[in-house]
């Protein structure tokens, strides 16, 4: 029993740091070693704990629930990509274990019972197959190029449905040859192809998902040269048109001063009076005392008054803003553009808002009329016929306020969109 009891410890502590490593190879890592190795700890203590009380296959079910928390403790990433992870980290140990038992069995000429029984034999084997699996999930921690996917909803049906399935049918073909005592050569074929065919399905559907990934980012990216490229267009024009400002403005005092000299007060009363009227338009309406983010501010503001659509923008000193510019640029970009397109198509009001506050941390909102917008689970539905060719806009949002750790939100409600972010101020 002193033995069993050895083996179990062993086995269980394998098994869990096995599992960590597997979700630290996908997904990024949010806490410091000390935080890690106490968490450890911790689920090989619950799961010893389980082993004794719970039976399979609950324990399994309590093993990938115990775990997907402790997931949303140690790594960042979404709930689908942890759910699908913890999954089939689990359900991968447990094939391998059952083709082990399954192969040495047929390779002996034993049942699988037969072979159970032969303890020192049966942990000599299982021990080694977990070290196998714990040197296989450690170079794939180590040599991972996927850290940081985000799995999409297109392949939760297959990630989870396929896995299961097998799963299934392989403890049903292993409890047959427990109770028969019989383990002929096809069901360890049959096994051994299911476990290989879901590590492939598995690693298949990550390096898809990579692709994908790496193509909207590129898209992304050229769409943030774009942005870029216009801001610095807007700067020139800004620049041209406050030179040729400057330029009239002078050539005005000449006049006047030659009208005052010769005395002819009427005229230059009349001539400054005709300056007034017409030198409405000024160069910059925002001045948050930030050269570059002025431009960005201005340019969508005359474009939006050139649209018809009243804007209203608070700032206030921004001249030490403690962010990357060029992300922010990009950042205010999009948002403002989306504004103004949905602004543009409402049939009464055009309106936006636009705050953007630097205190303890950088308070940004922007709200605008809107047609009706629909919202799920965290995203917009586009209406839009080429939705492939779409919805880079709140993409690059999202990931830029991501990146900074910002908490943000976004919803419709009587015919206005809104969307506010804190960002926190890096130390």
């Amino acid at each position: 029993m002193g033995m069993e009891y050895v083996l179990t410890v062993l086995w269980t502590l394998i098994d869990d740091l096995t599992l960590l490593l597997f979700l630290s190879a996908f997904l990024p890592v949010k806490r410091n070693r000390t935080q890690i190795i106490l968490c450890y700890l911790f689920f090989s203590v619950v799961e010893i704990a389980m082993l004794l009380a719970v039976p399979d296959p609950a324990h399994t079910i309590a093993t990938i629930t115990i775990l997907l928390l402790i997931s949303y403790y140690l790594f960042d990433g979404k709930f689908s990509t942890r759910l699908i992870l913890c999954v089939n980290a689990c359900l991968i140990m447990v094939f391998i274990e059952m083709i082990t038992v399954f192969g040495f069995s047929a390779a002996l000429g034993l049942s699988p019972i037969e072979f159970i029984f032969r303890k020192l034999l049966y942990a000599a084997v299982i021990t080694a197959e977990r070290l196998i699996i714990l040197l296989l999930a450690f170079l794939l921690w180590q040599f991972s190029p996927s850290q940081g996917i985000r799995m999409r909803g297109r392949w939760l049906l297959l990630a989870l449905v396929f896995p299961a399935f097998s799963l299934a049918f392989l403890w049903i073909l292993y409890h047959q040859a427990l109770e028969q005592a019989d383990l002929s050569i096809g069901t360890v074929v049959v096994s051994a192809g299911l476990a290989v065919a879901n590590i492939g399905v598995q690693f298949t559907i990550f390096s898809l998902e990579k692709s994908t990934q790496k193509e909207r980012e590129a898209a992304l990216m050229r769409q943030q040269i774009a942005l870029q490229s216009e801001s610095i267009t807007a700067l020139e024009k800004s620049y041209r048109a406050q030179r040729q400002s400057v330029h009239e403005f002078r050539h005005h005092l000449q006049t006047i001063r030659t009208l005052l000299e010769e005395k002819q007060l009427s005229k230059a009363q009349e001539y400054l009076d005709t300056l007034q009227q017409t030198q409405t338009v000024r160069v910059f309406s925002v001045n948050s005392k930030n050269p570059i983010l002025d431009v960005v501010l201005n340019e969508k503001y005359q474009a939006a008054q050139e649209k018809g659509i009243a804007m209203r923008i608070q700032v206030n000193d921004l001249a030490a803003f403690p962010l990357p510019l060029d992300a922010t640029v990009v950042l205010l970009s999009n948002l403002l553009d989306n504004a103004i397109e949905a602004a543009e198509k409402c049939a009464g009001a055009k309106e936006i808002e636009c705050n953007l506050l630097l205190e303890n941390s950088l308070y940004l909102s922007v709200g605008n009329t809107s047609p009706k917008v629909a919202i799920f689970n965290g995203y917009i539905v586009t209406t839009k016929a080429d939705k492939l060719n779409h919805g880079y806009g709140l993409a690059t949002i999202r990931g830029i306020l991501d990146q900074w750790n910002a908490e943000y939100a976004f919803n419709y409600a009587g015919g206005w969109f809104q969307f506010a972010a804190e960002i926190p101020i890096p130390q």
